[in-house]
């Protein structure tokens, strides 16, 4: 890596650096940025400043006219991919070229590329793809129809890649289009409505930390056409866009630089004052699980959190497989949310409220870092149970119409549980469990049951098989086994039994009460396990 070489670049480029930080190259992985000074840098401040004409996007690759942008979710990713990929293979006549030179040589070790099959040497990643079964890292490996991210990834390259660049004299192969592609999930930033997922030089040079020193900051709200962030010709609405076939009616974009300006900058900006002779991180993603981590950065971090057990995807134990069912059930938890029992709940150890911004979001149905049920886990819970036991007037009925009736008992389970916790916290063991609701005590005990079992059932399909529902013992001897060159593996292993621990102890929490129900009184903790004991 010639570090002179990319520091000379980003002067000439017009990338702005405070002169309390540097670049640094940080061996195996590219490069990092340190304070380089003996007293803070204090918030706040603005540690870098990247021009939005030094990013590389779809949008101004030497390619992008032959690219189809898109302005998220994978389909983004892919376009950047190969927009990098392009340039990657330009080698010095690349306009980005010592800015490339930075980035790793080898793909980035995300899990979405463990086990693939152009990868037929790299055992590790294999054996690290046979750990992660049934566990939330397959859930991100999976676009929201359950589709395998690389079946797309695959079909992209066929059919947009391979012939783009063939027919430059490239010569691309799949293994560096999806070096490429490594890269862009590892490395790249959603910048403006022009450029959308970027790669941007100095930005990526921050690690990730949820303790974060700095964020990316970037104006949004630019012409989608040109990328201007003043008023431009396509702010009026009988005015034709300069790069528009009036024929067609499509948009291609603006000529690198003819938007975009050196005034409009993505900024590194701090959270925090920052530690002297300390490294610079930024955050990937504050909610950001271990699963996510590794499936998109090919990294993890220890006791994040940010960590979930999430159900409701194909796999995962639960699916509301009818539009009928979501639309009622989605219903059935505003109202729990919105009235009494989210509040009588709160103060529950075996419940969790998630905070409003992920209301009826990717953990509704979820077991989180400390093992505790969400709400909408514990609301499924209680449709199962009610099913399972249903009073006289339900006998009969279908799980659509139990689960409508479900909000006239949901507040009577969660106050019946906020007893029950209560009588089990008390210290008087000769005391005895008296509940006076003994219809709502029955469902609670169902409920229990209902979320322990799909604990237990989740743990016994994770992993390799040979090994799915052994013992923590058991995977620990295997860990502790693993040669040292076997990183992948050993960082699949962690995962599972990270998420193992959490299932673990969410169902031996709701064992437990549904003991405590059963018995009438507290009972020593255990748990009826169906995962393989031992010997």
């Amino acid at each position: 890596m010639n570090m002179d070489a990319f520091l000379s670049w980003l002067r000439k480029t017009g990338v702005r650096l405070h002169d309390g930080i540097t670049i640094v190259a940080s061996p195996g992985a590219g490069v990092s940025v340190v304070s380089n000074r003996d007293e803070p840098i204090f918030h706040p401040e603005t540690v870098a400043s990247i021009p939005k004409t030094a990013i590389l996007s779809a949008r101004n690759c030497a390619a992008a006219q032959y690219i189809h942008w898109v302005p998220y979710g994978h389909g983004a990713t892919l376009a950047l991919s190969l927009a990098l990929y392009s340039e990657i293979l330009k080698g010095g006549e690349s306009s980005w070229h010592s800015y490339l030179q930075t980035l790793p040589p080898d793909p980035v070790p995300i899990a979405r590329l463990w086990g693939d099959a152009t990868f037929t040497e790299d055992l590790d990643g294999q054996s690290a793809a046979r750990w992660i079964h049934g566990t939330e890292i397959e859930k991100e490996l999976q676009d929201e129809d359950g589709s395998p991210l690389m079946d797309e990834t695959r079909t992209f390259y066929k059919f947009e890649v391979q012939p783009l660049l063939d027919a430059t004299g490239a010569q691309p192969t799949l293994q560096g289009f999806l070096h490429a592609y490594s890269l862009v999930c590892s490395r790249a930033f959603l910048v403006d409505a022009y450029h959308g997922l970027s790669m941007v030089p100095v930005a990526d040079a921050f690690n990730h930390t949820h303790n974060n020193h700095v964020q990316l900051a970037s104006e949004f709200d630019v012409c989608p056409l040109c990328g201007s962030l003043t008023e431009c010709p396509h702010d009026r609405d009988d005015s034709t866009p300069p790069h528009a076939n009036p024929d067609t009616h499509t948009d291609t974009p603006a000529p690198h630089g003819a938007g975009p300006t050196d005034t409009d900058t993505v900024d590194m900006v701090t959270v925090r004052s920052i530690a002297p002779r300390a490294e610079v991180f930024n955050t990937y993603g504050a909610d950001l699980g271990n699963a996510a981590l590794l499936a998109r950065y090919g990294f993890a971090l220890d006791g994040t959190e940010a960590d979930a057990v999430t159900f409701g995807w194909s796999g995962s134990g639960i699916v509301l497989e009818h539009d009928q069912d979501q639309e009622i059930f989605r219903s059935v938890y505003a109202q729990a949310r919105e009235n009494a029992v989210a509040g009588i709940v709160k103060g529950v150890s075996l419940v969790y409220v998630p905070p409003a911004d992920d209301y009826g979001g990717q953990r509704l149905l979820a077991v989180n870092s400390d093992g505790q049920a969400s709400l909408g886990l514990f609301v499924w819970a209680a449709w199962h149970a009610l099913s399972e036991r249903p009073p006289l007037e339900l006998q009969g009925a279908s799980d659509s119409h139990v689960l409508a009736a479900l909000p006239q008992y949901l507040p009577r389970l969660a106050e019946t549980l906020v007893q029950i916790e209560a009588f089990r916290d008390e210290e008087d063991d000769a005391q005895e469990l008296d509940i006076s609701d003994d219809f709502a005590c029955h469902l609670l005990e169902g409920a229990a049951e209902a979320l322990a079992s799909l604990c237990r059932t989740r743990i016994t399909g994770m992993g390799q098989k040979g090994y799915r529902g052994a013992c923590a013992e058991a995977l620990g001897e295997v860990l502790d086994n693993l040669p040292p060159e076997n990183k992948k593996t050993k960082l699949a292993l962690e995962y599972l039994l990270s998420e193992r621990a959490l299932l673990e102890a969410c169902a031996v929490g709701w064992e437990e009460l549904r003991r405590t129900i059963a018995d009438g009184s507290d009972v020593d903790s255990g748990s009826d396990s169906d995962t393989e004991a031992c010997d």
